[in-house]
């Protein structure tokens, strides 16, 4: 008996070291570790994700602060900011530290940074066909100076344009493996990791923890789906996603992961193979490079103007995929309205009844993180500043739910809890010996034994 107990008890023991170290197996499986989906660079390490879409750079004004002579948009707005420094992000280095404060002042710890393909491409298949703003690759460069040394960091989102898109040569294009966005990914990494340039901005690149709890630098990609793939490939899908990863790895030496908008089955979203939360997740999760499921709009590929009906389905997607077990940012926009540039589009939301289904989101599958479609996409609809036709609605709306679960920083608790302690003398955040030392100090500096009775 005294053998067995004694065998009982070195398991019991073995078992909670298994679990002291954040690991544990079942079948043969290790489990995830807790960090996965959360920040690692310095500073930020294990911080929630709080994001926001931005489309950096000038505005379509007719203007052409960089290499392209794009033509104005301006007509196709369906909503404008208040604030003109919105429009003007090329014009000072001001008016951008404007941009970057309002985003952090909502409580944004990174930007999703559109991107529409390499540094070297020409005018006529680069930004200028289709994006919203005049996302130059110069405009990057602004984004990632004005970033330096603020509390927020940056996620490359690759976009589809006009001559390419992810989905047609994913996994593979030949013998080559995603050749388009292998080269898009290599030419960040030459940009802002590699070179001296490179380095001095290599820090405000997020870098998120993997399943294993390893830091890869997070890239974003829209539409998620495959053309060169059959529709019941989810295994194929899945290792693409570790195939890009290595071959990233060997030409730059660098480790990169994936968020992925993960485009829905059964709703007019393009590509032959579209993932589901029912089957292709269970082969995402053994993929090293997966970071988490940050998806872009993916109600608007349903087809239906139908608030009521919208949010239905958006509840049913949002919990499919929270229950997955991949960490799972839950996208939120508080509406649709691209009526001009897209004449036969639908329209939704905008209405305070659609931003209180989506809180109820953030509160029920929000936990791994937060998504925000977007900071300034004035052409459909989606925006997070002051505007003309909402005031500060939608910022507002922002700023509460970036203040759902913990918070990460000091200035997130005194942002969310409406001010500091009055006893947190030293603004820590925290009601501690320091504070009595700094009550101490005050007091002995204005001390004056002469005044003393």
């Amino acid at each position: 008996m005294k053998r067995a107990y004694k065998i009982t008890l070195a398991f019991i023991f073995f078992l909670v070291a298994i679990f002291d170290q954040g690991h544990f197996f079942v079948a043969g499986l290790e489990a995830a570790d807790a960090r996965w989906g959360l920040l690692a660079n310095e500073g930020f390490d294990q911080h929630r994700i709080k994001a926001t879409l931005f489309f950096p750079g000038q505005a379509r004004d007719g203007t052409s602060p960089y290499e392209c002579s794009p033509g104005s948009n301006l007509f196709l707005y369906t909503v404008h900011p208040k604030d003109s420094r919105h429009l003007n992000w090329a014009q000072s280095q001001q008016n951008r530290d404007f941009v970057i404060g309002r985003m952090t002042e909502a409580g944004i710890n990174v930007v999703v940074m559109s991107s529409w393909g390499e540094d070297f491409l020409p005018c006529s298949t680069a930004w200028t066909p289709w994006a919203p703003m005049q996302c130059s690759t110069q405009s990057h460069d602004e984004l990632f100076s004005s970033v330096a040394g603020e509390h927020v960091l940056i996620i490359p989102f690759i976009e589809s344009r006009a001559d390419w898109s992810f989905r047609d040569e994913f996994p593979t294009w030949g013998d080559q493996i995603a050749p388009g966005t292998v080269s898009q990914i290599v030419n960040f990494i030459n940009r802002y990791i590699e070179g001296n340039q490179g380095r001095r901005r290599q820090n405000s690149w997020a870098r998120v923890y993997n399943r294993n709890g390893e830091p890869k630098y997070a890239v974003s990609l829209i539409h998620a789906s495959s053309n060169r793939l059959g529709r019941n490939d989810h295994s194929a899908f899945a290792r693409g996603f570790d195939s890009m990863a290595d071959e990233v790895l060997q030409r730059t030496g660098i480790e990169v992961g994936f968020f992925i908008d993960v485009l829905p089955p059964g709703t007019n979203a393009p590509g032959v193979f579209r993932p589901s939360y029912s089957t292709t997740a269970q082969y995402l999760k053994q993929q090293d490079s997966i970071l988490g499921i940050m998806c872009f709009i993916p109600e608007v590929w349903v087809g239906s103007s139908n608030d009521e009906y919208l949010i239905n389905w958006k509840r049913t997607f949002s919990r499919g995929w929270s229950n997955t077990g991949i960490p799972f940012l839950m996208d939120i926009s508080p509406g649709y309205d691209a009526h001009i540039v897209f004449p036969n589009s639908v329209q939704y939301g905008l209405n305070t009844s659609w931003m209180q289904s989506l809180t109820g989101m953030v509160q029920e599958f929000g936990s791994d993180g937060l998504m925000y479609n977007s900071w300034n996409g004035y052409t459909e609809g989606m925006a997070a500043v002051v505007l003309q036709e909402h005031g500060d609605l939608f910022y507002k709306w922002l700023g509460e739910l970036t203040c759902m679960y913990e918070h990460a920083t000091c200035s997130d608790l005194v942002r969310c809890e409406g001010g500091a302690r009055p006893t947190d003398l030293n603004g820590d955040c925290k009601v501690d010996f320091l504070d009595l030392a700094e009550l101490l100090a005050h007091w002995l500096e204005n001390y004056d034994p002469q005044s003393s009775p």
